[in-house]
């Protein structure tokens, strides 16, 4: 083999190794994160049926749509709930097997519902765009976590 074709595959096996650690990294991050949350959850107990906000009471729930299996089951939105597979998730979704362990949260603040992706593989989507961010819920939108498709309903 050529000197210069050597070199290339140093280069090539060197870039390769810290897409490995890279990886690695990225990877422990999203778990020690998962596991902290799911402390969190375990601790926290039941979520609240509902919320108040300035003497007006706000009932929110999501309503699953898909699969077909667990379509209309309903589940109120408290302060926090976490959506996954997971025994501590508000949601339970132990069937789906594109769903993370704890994939996803909905809070309450300022007397809003905000949902935000935490690190899933596959991603959350709110009426058919993947979050990049911490987005505001309304009732009417669509959130599909894996492969089961719920709706923001009063």
């Amino acid at each position: 083999m050529s000197h210069g074709l050597l070199e290339i595959l140093r280069y090539f096996l060197l870039g390769l190794l810290w897409l490995f650690f890279l990886y690695a990294a990225r990877v422990a991050f999203v778990e020690v994160r998962r596991a902290k949350l799911e402390a969190d959850v375990a601790g926290k107990g039941a979520p609240p049926t509902a919320t108040t906000v300035s003497d007006k009471k706000v009932d929110l729930h999501l309503k699953i749509l898909e699969p077909a299996g667990k379509k209309g089951m309903v589940f109120p939105l408290g302060e926090e709930i976490t959506i996954g597979r997971a025994a501590g998730c508000a949601i339970l979704l132990n069937d789906d097997s594109f769903a993370s362990s704890v994939h996803a949260r909905i809070y309450q603040a300022n007397g809003e519902f905000w949902i935000e992706d935490l690190g899933s593989r596959n991603g959350t989507f709110v009426n058919s765009l993947r979050l990049e961010e911490t987005t505001r819920l309304r009732r009417g939108d669509s959130v599909r976590v894996g492969s089961t498709v719920m709706e923001v309903s009063r």
